[in-house]
């Protein structure tokens, strides 16, 4: 179908839609958010209202956090609506990656062989991801991430922009990598971490 609905109105996702040749019928988000050129369906309290028209459009989720994004997919998942992708067409993605339900890639992005994707995952610009690396559901790449090859990443993870994980490494759920930071072992503990090496510095509650 190419024709979306966008739950969260970001200009850089409005953009990429259109890049990769998208009709975006509507944005749901904040009721008193106005976007040129885009109509506002609604907020989230007016799903019991929205005709078939509107539940039968696939829904790109567009917020950046991970937990955010998997309470938003449950919520819209037990109110019957359907789900796509977006993946750029500057981005290079190798055929033998796998890629998920409603997961984002951004341009600039680098996704080597035999990588898997889980679902709602977002990859944001520039971001590099190496052969035979998993990617858990919901987590977020940000900008200029650099995911070496035989890596596991869990999920509702964030790895922040410019970090990097190195070859070999797994990751648990719930955890944070700082802006910078550079993963040297396996974290087994859901927390956030920071610097070089990377070092916990706040346990997940």
């Amino acid at each position: 179908m190419n024709e979306i609905i966008l739950v969260g109105g970001f200009e850089e996702i409005i953009e990429l839609a259109e890049e990769c040749g998208k009709r975006i019928y509507g944005i749901i988000d904040k009721a008193n958010k106005t976007i040129e050129n885009y109509l506002i369906l609604g907020t989230e309290k007016d799903v019991d209202i929205f005709d078939k028209t509107i539940k039968n459009k696939p829904l790109i989720i567009t917020p950046d956090t991970p937990k955010v994004r998997k309470k938003l997919h449950f919520f819209y998942k037990e109110n019957g609506f359907v789900f796509s992708q977006l993946l750029s067409k500057r981005a290079m993605i190798s055929e033998s990656a796998r890629i998920e339900e409603g997961t984002v890639v951004q341009r600039g992005v680098n996704i080597s062989t035999d990588v898997c994707i889980g679902v709602f995952v977002k990859l944001n610009v520039n971001c590099n991801v190496m052969h035979n690396t998993v990617i858990g559901d919901y987590t977020t790449i940000a900008p200029n991430a650099v995911i070496l090859g035989n890596v596991n990443i869990g999920d509702c993870c964030y790895m922040g922009a410019n970090s990097t994980v190195l070859p070999n490494i797994k990751i648990c759920n719930d955890v944070v990598i700082g802006a910078g930071a550079v993963v040297t072992k396996d974290i087994n503990e859901s927390g956030t971490y920071v610097g070089i090496p990377a070092k916990l510095i706040n346990l997940t509650k």
